[in-house]
């Protein structure tokens, strides 16, 4: 199954905080109400509704979701690695600025209506060339403010995004290491030999995969917080607890309470 160019909207009525968010697929966010902090090895920027935020896939972020006049609310597009070296392919003439690295663009007019058309196609559902092309103006005009090299920065043809792929398929399925390694055809010890010469473990990516889909799940969907587990690999919803407590620093029940 290939991924798709989506659209979630993510909101809230309190303040709350996400720690070691790391996403799978690069992704833009828009805020459309409130602000949005983000804090990256120690640097810290905030987004407003003039601005764009650019999520590379890979980084963990510290993320805090400000709401303005009792609101928070955000739409977030996920954008498949694919699409977008198709899109550098494509465009490669165009010359890109070389600063350090940052997160929020401004919302420019051009970046705007890529964003309105863009939105506007997902939500009729349009054939997915369309929405291809109308992404790929979007990640144009990013590459001519300086953001292009941001959203290509993780590789993925890496073990460990291949191990992503497959595990994000049926995050609920009881993976081990001997399963993967058959998967990708190679013997065990091999596996992890590579995983820990790109310095990754299957456990953490496992981790990774696991509570990162249950934190979407719990932020754009009304399932229960024990199904949300049990669709996760957590048979033991107090096990999911302290593992999404542990990595978020927010239980899931505080996380709901927040956003509804």
């Amino acid at each position: 199954m290939q991924a798709k160019i989506s659209m979630q909207i993510f909101g809230s009525h309190q303040a709350h905080e996400l720690h070691k968010v790391k996403l799978l697929m690069p992704a833009l966010c828009r805020v459309r109400q409130g602000k949005k902090v983000i804090e990256w090895q120690g640097r810290t920027e905030t987004a407003d509704t003039t601005q764009l935020i650019v999520f590379p896939a890979g980084y963990e972020f510290h993320i805090e979701n400000i709401p303005v006049s009792g609101r928070y609310l955000a739409e977030f597009i996920s954008i498949p690695l694919s699409v977008i070296k198709m899109s550098h392919k494509y465009s490669s003439s165009v010359a890109e600025k070389s600063e350090a690295t940052r997160f929020c663009s401004n919302l420019t007019k051009e970046l705007e209506y890529c964003w309105e058309q863009l939105k506007v196609a997902l939500g009729m559902e349009l054939a997915p060339q369309l929405v291809e092309h109308i992404t790929s103006g979007l990640i144009l005009m990013l590459r001519h403010a300086g953001y292009g090299n941001v959203l290509l920065n993780i590789p993925g043809t890496s073990l460990a995004s291949r191990c992503q792929d497959l595990i994000i398929l049926s995050p609920a399925f009881h993976w081990t290491a001997t399963d993967m390694a058959g998967q990708l055809h190679m013997s065990v010890s091999t596996f992890h030999r590579h995983l820990a010469a790109e310095g990754e473990s299957f456990q953490t990516i496992l981790n990774d995969v696991r509570l990162g889909n249950a934190l979407n799940a719990l932020q754009t969907t009304d399932k229960s917080i024990s199904e949300i587990a049990r669709d996760n690999g957590y048979q033991c919803p107090s096990r999911f607890t302290a593992s999404f407590k542990r990595r978020y620093q927010i239980t899931p029940r505080e996380l709901r309470k927040a956003i509804l």
